[in-house]
């Protein structure tokens, strides 16, 4: 009865994750960068009905490959692409969103342009009717004929290597989580199993001894740091500490990916791709303030106790009811 009420109560939050991934992936990623969700022509289109002219929309991300928009062409919706590029020759008329991808423009966008970890490039031709959010690559551009937005690199300031500001240009920290979590997946792909597993089948349990972990943790390194021959013990045990929470929060975002991918796209079932959504969905929340940091904080307590109950991934903690996708 108890396994069933795991499942009831993980499975209850699945539809949670998966509208916090489709307000991330239609358009409130650029909401939580600080940008506008949409220029002002979007909006007035958007409030009169299909425009006839449109020739097509593309309502679904891609997934690799390039996202192609031929000359002539008019797409009326957003385009979003994890680890592919984007070339536009025609027209769009919503935003765009590149995660881990080049954008080339050469047409007309009537929207934003965000990239995360990639680079764009305005040709002669090319006309952003709105901002450029651009996030760890670099931007190039030529006699661009028509620009109406601003730019915005969070990278010019050390400050946003920590923190977004006001203007909330996506944060440096966030890429690398995604980064770490490549690493360790492909470094220590059973440790990071071991540990989604715990997560999943322990879940209340991991967040309890989690959050218990982090509230004696003081306590036990000042005892260690006041008996002064402790003091490397002291080292030791805050540098696991830190180790477990960000082993444990990529084991987070590895499961929340592989769920989102599983309903949504179930053909893409990629480690790799499943942990750059996952941790990609927890960390932009993270730029909201109080909740945000709430979100990630309820996230790093779950993955530290899981981390724990499986000692750091070499152990499974209680019997998987199906074999392991390693």
């Amino acid at each position: 009865m108890r396994n069933v009420g795991h499942k009831s109560w993980f499975s209850s939050t699945l539809p949670g994750l998966w509208l916090v991934a489709a307000f991330l992936l239609g358009g409130g990623a650029v909401i939580l960068a600080g940008g506008q969700p949409a220029s002002a022509a979007t909006v007035d289109r958007q409030a009169t009905g299909p425009n006839p002219e449109c020739t097509g929309e593309h309502h679904s991300p891609s997934f690799g490959g390039t996202m192609m928009v031929h000359s002539g062409e008019v797409i009326c919706s957003n385009l979003t692409s994890f680890g592919g590029a984007i070339v536009i020759l025609g027209e769009v008329r919503g935003d765009v969103l590149a995660f881990g991808g080049n954008v080339l423009i050469d047409g007309q966008v009537d929207g934003n342009v965000t990239l995360y970890g990639g680079n764009v490039s305005l040709k002669d031709h090319a006309q952003v009717n709105g901002d450029v959010h651009l996030c760890g690559g670099h931007r190039t551009q030529g006699d661009v004929k028509e620009f109406h937005g601003s730019v915005f690199e969070c990278t010019k300031s050390v400050g946003m290597l920590v923190l977004s500001d006001n203007r909330g240009d996506f944060p440096i920290w966030a890429i690398a989580w995604v980064v770490l979590g490549w690493l360790l997946t492909a470094l220590l792909p059973e440790h990071v199993m071991l540990v989604r597993t715990t997560v999943k089948s322990k879940m209340r349990r991991s967040m309890v001894l989690g959050t218990l972990s982090i509230a004696l943790a003081p306590a036990v390194l000042a005892v260690l740091i006041a008996l002064i021959i402790s003091i490397p013990l002291a080292i030791i045990v805050s540098v696991g500490l830190v180790a477990a929470w960000a082993l444990g929060t990529v084991a987070v975002g590895w499961l929340i990916g592989a769920a989102l991918l599983k309903r949504m796209f179930p053909q893409y079932n990629a480690p790799l791709l499943q942990v750059t959504v996952g941790l990609t969905v927890l960390a932009l929340p993270g730029s909201l303030p109080y909740i945000g940091w709430l979100i990630s904080c309820a996230a790093g307590l779950i993955g530290l106790g899981a981390v724990l109950l499986s000692r750091f991934g070499t152990r499974l903690y209680s019997q998987p009811r199906q074999p392991l996708p390693l």
